[in-house]
């Protein structure tokens, strides 16, 4: 599901056979609070109140269509209706109780197959790891 909308009824898109790992990977953790001083050995390193770090995502997307007609509206509808708006909030059947809600950088590389097969791959940002609640 992507914006509430199921992807693959609406535009024929689905996530590629890698895009769910990348989902699910988890987020790092912000730099630690470090000291380091010559009067003692090695480092003081604050490890209480540990905060994520924002996620850059790499997903790659399948658009399939029945005919190049479709292909080509439903493409042109996934890119009107969803990257031009820069948010997509995806939610998978897997995790039903989680949304990742991201924000569209830039389509890194799009090829089409057969003429009702695409395969693309987006880059995203996860700003806030931290909240991913439907």
């Amino acid at each position: 599901f992507i914006n509430g909308d199921d992807a693959y009824e609406k535009w024929g898109v689905s996530l590629g056979e890698s895009a769910l790992s990348e989902l699910m990977t988890p987020p790092a953790n912000k730099a630690f609070i470090e000291n380091e001083s010559r009067l003692q050995h090695g480092k003081r390193v604050l490890v209480a109140n540990p905060k994520l770090d924002a996620r850059n995502l790499t997903l790659q997307m399948n658009l399939t269509a029945s005919d190049e007609k479709t292909f080509f509206k439903n493409y042109k509808l996934f890119c009107d209706e969803v990257l031009a708006t820069g948010v997509l909030n995806i939610k998978t059947a897997y995790q039903s109780d989680v949304v990742y809600k991201t924000i569209y950088v830039s389509c890194s590389q799009f090829s089409q197959f057969m003429r009702g097969i695409g395969k693309f791959t987006l880059k995203l940002i996860e700003p806030n790891p931290n909240d991913r609640t439907l």
